[in-house]
């Protein structure tokens, strides 16, 4: 695995945030039952997604364009843990984009989150790209400021060709929030990426919507960084299930982030300039096979 010191530098500090900051909670209190503590996940629930936006930074542009849907189903396994599922189905410069998750955690809404995480997503380019993650993920609660994230083991795999740049390979991941509720139904984030080699920061921001009969939620998020993993988005987002709540509640008693969306930079769409073509053989006269043909 390679990782240069800049990388191990950003990231290890990023995530030490985010589970150095839940240092305190002890193991008694993570398997505990009974213990007083609010559920892992309160009830069965799910949330949908839809976005659009453009990438690489030339905005406007329709062979630019990203957008798709994003689905997540999060259910209590006792009162302790919880697992979540996530999926998306998403075009990215044209080429279609699939892929799912899951998260087997424990959590105490007032405190914390701590579990594992894995991934994976196929990209219908010219190489057939694909990528797989394995990791950790953790979240911890002050106030109104929460830090989230997730860090491990990606892997990068597909065919080649000598119009395309993409790295593939095993290396270092994160993906790293920090973010503030402004309200109990507003909130702001920002944080590091780290995927497909490449760093970029993410800025965002969710607002809970005034929809009588359901919850929802409108975003906006944005992309900074290396190579093509410059990005802006804007969406809707539906919740289902554990009745009407804030937004800061249902982020931290029903349904851990859906990290799906960051994925799509994992591997690059650029292509390489294929360079000068070669000219054509010139014609030759009579049957059969030729070699070099010269004017007489």
């Amino acid at each position: 695995m390679h990782m240069t010191l800049k990388t191990a530098l950003l990231s290890g500090a990023a995530m030490g945030l985010v589970f150095g900051a839940g240092a305190p909670v002890r193991a008694a209190d993570i398997f505990a039952e009974g213990a007083g503590l609010a559920p892992a996940v309160d009830v069965l629930n799910g949330k949908v997604e839809g976005f659009g936006g453009w990438v690489d930074g030339r905005f406007g542009r329709s062979g630019d364009f990203v957008g798709g849907g994003l689905a997540s189903v999060t259910l209590p396994l006792g009162e302790r843990f919880g697992a979540q599922v996530d999926g998306i189905a998403a075009s990215k410069r044209g080429d279609f984009v699939g892929g799912g998750a899951g998260h087997l955690f424990t959590r105490d809404p007032a405190s914390y989150l701590f579990g594992v995480y894995g991934s994976g997503i196929g990209f219908d380019d010219r190489l057939n790209s694909w990528n797989a993650k394995i990791g950790a993920e953790g979240e911890a609660y002050f106030g109104r400021l929460t830090l989230s994230g997730v860090l491990g083991y990606e892997h990068i795999g597909g065919g080649s060709s000598a119009t395309e740049r993409t790295r593939k390979g095993g290396s270092f991941f994160d993906y790293v929030d920090v973010s503030y509720y402004v309200t109990d139904d507003w909130k702001l984030s920002t944080g590091h990426r780290y995927t497909g080699r490449k760093h970029a920061a993410a800025l965002g921001t969710e607002i809970a919507l005034p929809v009588a009969g359901f919850d929802s939620s409108a975003f906006v998020e944005g992309r900074l960084g290396e190579k093509d993993y410059k990005a802006v988005w804007g969406g809707l987002k539906v919740y289902f299930g554990g009745g009407d709540k804030t937004l800061i509640a249902r982020h931290r008693e029903s349904d851990p982030p859906n990290w799906l969306k960051d994925d799509l930079f994992s591997t690059s769409s650029r292509r390489r300039s294929p360079g000068v073509t070669p000219p054509p053989p010139p014609p030759c006269g009579g049957e059969g096979s030729c070699g070099p043909c010269y004017p007489d």
